[in-house]
C-alpha cells in the first residue's frame, strides 16, 4: 500500500476517535499531515511572486445616477473571480511598485511573458486631455460595447471601474487599481469609467498593431462574428484534461462555495447508478486557464496534464470506463494566491496545500447507513498527491 494511503487511513481513524472531542486539535493535525504529504514531493511548488493581492468586484444595478460612484446593490452583492472566469474574464495583479511605462525594464519583458506583440500607454484625465475631450471619451468608454479583439489593460496609475456582463447578462463591477491587469475577451459586452478622481493611466496590450474599435450593443454587434464566437464558447461544454464534460463520467465544478451541494448531488446519483459495482472518483484541482496564454496560470499544472490523463486511464483500466469518474476543479488565481481563507484550503476534506493536487476516492463501506450525509461522508479518500507524475492511484485498498 502506498505511503499516502497509510497516512489517510490514519487520518480517517483519528477523525472518528477525536474530531468530536478535540475538534480544533484534530483540524490542526489534519492540516499538518496534508502539508507534510504534499511537501514530500521533490518537485518545487510554483511561485509567482508578481501576484500579490486581490481587488474587489460586485454586482451593480442596471441604471446608475453617477457612473463614477461605486454603485453597489443594497444590500451589497459580492461577485467572484469564478463568475468572472466563467464569463471569460481573466484578472491578475502585479506588484504596483514594479509596474511602470519604462519600455526596457517592464513593458518589453511583460509583452514577452504574455505572448503579446505591441502596446500603447493611455493617460485619461481632464488635465492631460482637456475637459471637453476627456468628457467625450468618458461617454464613449461608458457606452456598452464589444471589441473584435481581446482587450488587455494594465493599470499603471490612478484607478477606475471595468463593468462586464456575467453569463446571465448581469453587470459585475471590477475595481481596477495600479498593478491590476484585466483581459476582457473579444465579443464580450463591457464598459469602463474612472472613479471620482478622474484619472487613470493604463498600458494597453495587443496581439498585433494597436487599435481600439468599439461596437456598441445592438443588432450589428449581435451579428458580429466575434460576438457569435464568444456566445458559442459560453454555451460549449467545459473541457478537462481527460476530455469534454459529459455529466456522466466527466465533470467540472467552477464555484468553490457551491462545491459541497453540487458534489453531494453528483455523489448520490453515482451511488445509485453504481449500487452493484464499485467506482472510483478522481478529483483534480488545477489552476484555471489564463486568457493570455490559453494554458493554466500554474506552470506545474501545465506539466501535470499528461500525467493526470495517464493516471485516470489507469483507473479506467482497473474499474472500467463507466466506473471511473473524473472531476476537475479549476482554481482561480486571484481567489487562491495569497488567500489563506480560500475555501478549498479550509475545506475539511480537500485541505488544498498547492496546485496541482489529485485525490482518488471510493464509496465508504457503510455508505447506506449515512442518510443525508455530504459527499465527504459518503466517500473515503484513498489517495492524495501533489506529485501526479509519480503517483500510484491504484493503491486503494
Amino acid at each position: 500500500m502506498c505511503t499516502h494511503a497509510y497516512i489517510y487511513i490514519y487520518i480517517t481513524i483519528f477523525r472518528h476517535l477525536s474530531s468530536s472531542l478535540f475538534p480544533s486539535f484534530f483540524a490542526a493535525c489534519v492540516s499538518w499531515l496534508v502539508s507534510v504529504c504534499c511537501r514530500a514531493s521533490p518537485k518545487p511548488s510554483h511561485v509567482i511572486p508578481s501576484i500579490l493581492t486581490m481587488t474587489d468586484c460586485w454586482y451593480m444595478p442596471e441604471e446608475v445616477a453617477d457612473r463614477r460612484d461605486e454603485n453597489r446593490l443594497s444590500p451589497n452583492v459580492p461577485a467572484s473571480y469564478e463568475a468572472l472566469g466563467e464569463a471569460g474574464v481573466s484578472y491578475r495583479h502585479f506588484d504596483s511598485k514594479g509596474v511602470s511605462d519604462d519600455i526596457e525594464s517592464f513593458i518589453q519583458p511583460l509583452l514577452k511573458k504574455l505572448n503579446y506583440q505591441s502596446y500603447d500607454v493611455v493617460n485619461l484625465s481632464p488635465t492631460n486631455l482637456g475637459e471637453e475631450k476627456f468628457n467625450a471619451l468618458a461617454e464613449q468608454h461608458f457606452a456598452e460595447h464589444l471589441h473584435e479583439d481581446d482587450e488587455v489593460r494594465l493599470v499603471l496609475e490612478g484607478q477606475g471601474y471595468f463593468d462586464v456582463r456575467d453569463i446571465h447578462d448581469r453587470w459585475i463591477r471590477l475595481l481596477s487599481k495600479p498593478g491590476d491587469c484585466i483581459v476582457v475577451p473579444a465579443g464580450m459586452y463591457h464598459r469602463f469609467t474612472t472613479d471620482q478622481g478622474k484619472y487613470i493611466k493604463t498600458l494597453r496590450i495587443f496581439k498585433e498593431a494597436p487599435r481600439w474599435v468599439a461596437l456598441n450593443r445592438g443588432s450589428e454587434a449581435e451579428e458580429n462574428p466575434a460576438r457569435k464566437e464568444y456566445i458559442s464558447r459560453l454555451h460549449a461544454p467545459a473541457e478537462t484534461v481527460v476530455g469534454t464534460v459529459n455529466g456522466d463520467t466527466i465533470f467540472s465544478l467552477r464555484y468553490p462555495l457551491k462545491l459541497d451541494s453540487e458534489l453531494t448531488a453528483i455523489t448520490k446519483r453515482l451511488l445509485e447508478q453504481h449500487s452493484r459495482q464499485q467506482f472510483a472518483l478522481m478529483v483534480y484541482l488545477t489552476g484555471s486557464t489564463d486568457a493570455t496564454t490559453g494554458e493554466s496560470w500554474c506552470p506545474d499544472c501545465v506539466l501535470a496534464k499528461p500525467y493526470v490523463a495517464k493516471r485516470f486511464a489507469e483507473l479506467q483500466g482497473k474499474y472500467g470506463e463507466e466506473n471511473a469518474i473524473f472531476l476537475q476543479l479549476p482554481v482561480e488565481r486571484a481567489s487562491y494566491l495569497g488567500n489563506p481563507n480560500f475555501s478549498y484550503r479550509t475545506h475539511p476534506t480537500l485541505q488544498l496545500a498547492s496546485v496541482p493536487t489529485v485525490l482518488v476516492l471510493t464509496p465508504a463501506k457503510d455508505v447506506k447507513e449515512r442518510g443525508e450525509a455530504q459527499w465527504y461522508d459518503l466517500l473515503d479518500v484513498k489517495v492524495r498527491t501533489c506529485d501526479v507524475d509519480k503517483a500510484d492511484v491504484l493503491c486503494l485498498e
